[in-house]
């Protein structure tokens, strides 16, 4: 192969058992596996989660969740956003554990019930997307009530938290959805809470409330470092990174100062270098963004991939399937070398071979 993603689930279950272990005794951990596994394979990523602990699954939308139950017949299955009232009778059909946000929907889903359906009901605390206001949850439960299919099983929220910027905000709302919850289960005793994504678990992990929704740290990603600044490691210990592009090197040549590549000559080679080309651009996911290679007025920033541990910068613009690295300080490159790339996973190229190690 010439260029592929290789995926390491022996990692990535590791991640899992690492965020298990963080969870107070009771807190259900929810493995959220939207967007085809940010990118690593919803069903591998899925077996692999619920084999190492999570408890169930997070997607996005019924469609996401109805594919996912072809290949897990028996899994929990939970929708992150609000479903349409139409979609009611595929949620139905596939046994999916639905979000809501309106009367319509409960309503649509009662109707195309056959036996009790839990729903999750979410409340907007800021971000905007979906849910319900505050103020009229009580309200809307307590009609929500009246149906006896459609069912009320989760209160949640997902906060308009950045990292750093904002933690005073977010423990603030996370103590009013807190008292919120505890005001709404004098009309349904069995509701459970939930707001806690990889963020809020790694900066709140005292708000684990009774489920949380992990994604990014199951996939090695941390999306913050404020528990690291505070306690001098991350929030974490332990976690990889399961997930890696790969494409081999296909021609290397030599170029001479001053000449010029590239479409409309634009890259000039600041010196004598080392060219190698890989058969990968912006079509795969790889970065658009041009190299500066002129008159700069700041240090500039350049775009690498890495063969041996050792960096390799973008020469000039990505193509759309071919990319130009100096290797000059590389000697050991050449045609059919590896050369490991930074793509942000849910923006590669799904037609890319997967290629999964540590079944």
């Amino acid at each position: 192969m010439l260029k592929w993603v290789e995926i390491d689930l022996k990692v990535l279950a590791g991640n899992v058992r690492a965020v298990k272990k963080a969870l107070k005794p009771g807190v259900e951990f929810m493995a959220v596996v939207k967007a085809d596994g940010y990118g690593h394979g919803a069903a591998k990523v899925a077996r692999a989660a619920l084999a190492s602990g999570a408890d169930c699954l997070g997607v996005l939308t019924a469609d996401e969740g109805a594919a996912l139950r072809a290949a897990l017949p028996r899994a929990a299955i939970h929708l992150l956003a609000p479903s349409l009232p139409g979609e009611a009778p595929l949620i139905v059909k596939n046994a999916l554990i639905p979000t809501a946000d309106s009367l319509a929907f409960i309503r649509a889903l009662d109707r195309a019930a056959k036996k009790p359906v839990p729903y999750h009901l979410d409340i907007d605390l800021g971000l905007g997307r979906w849910g319900v206001q505050p103020g009229e949850a009580e309200g809307l439960l307590a009609q929500a009530l009246r149906h006896r299919k459609a069912r009320p099983g989760w209160l949640s929220a997902h906060l308009a938290y950045r990292p750093a910027q904002n933690m005073i905000e977010a423990e603030e709302k996370l103590n009013s959805f807190c008292a919120l919850a505890e005001k709404l289960r004098r009309l349904a005793p069995e509701l459970k809470a939930h707001a806690a994504n990889s963020s809020i678990l790694s900066d709140f992990p005292h708000w684990q409330l009774d489920m949380v929704r992990i994604g990014n740290l199951i996939y090695g990603i941390y999306p913050t470092d404020v528990y690291r600044k505070k306690r001098q490691g991350p929030p974490l210990p332990g976690l990889g990174r399961p997930w890696q592009f790969y494409a081999r090197i296909i021609s290397v040549r030599e170029v001479k100062k001053g000449e010029s590549l590239g479409y409309s000559s634009e890259f000039t080679a600041p010196h004598n270098m080392r060219l190698a080309t890989i058969p990968a651009g912006y079509s795969d996911g790889l970065t658009m963004e041009p190299t500066e290679n002129k008159i700069k007025i700041t240090a500039g920033f350049r775009y690498w991939g890495v063969i041996g541990g050792k960096k390799a910068y973008f020469a000039g613009r990505t193509g759309i399937v071919h990319t130009m690295l100096d290797v000059t300080n590389i000697p050991e490159a050449k045609p059919g070398t590896p050369v490991a790339l930074h793509v942000r996973r849910t923006a590669a190229n799904a037609k890319l071979p997967r290629v999964y190690r540590g079944r």
